[in-house]
């Protein structure tokens, strides 16, 4: 079973495996600070992403990625990773 990381960021929560729902592209995410990291780079503040970045960037949209769109539309949980 993996090792549970504290957050670096805001040492709020928990590290948790997600994945994009479009393409299965994996990374880990606080879901407290919307930290995000790339699978297999390190989990350190200076290397941390925000999650609406990163969305906005894949669907190649300014600002808010959102709109009318939840986290359950563009990210999953990976199943069986705990969290």
């Amino acid at each position: 079973m993996p090792t549970k990381q504290v957050c670096p960021r805001c040492g709020q929560d928990w590290i948790h495996p997600y994945r994009f729902r479009a393409d299965g592209t994996t990374f880990s995410l606080c879901t407290e600070c919307d930290s995000l990291w790339w699978l297999g780079e390190a989990v350190e503040v200076a290397r941390a992403k925000f999650l609406d970045d990163v969305v906005a960037e894949r669907l190649g949209v300014e600002g808010s990625p959102w709109g009318g769109l939840v986290w359950a539309d563009v990210i999953e949980p990976i199943p069986g990773h705990g969290g």
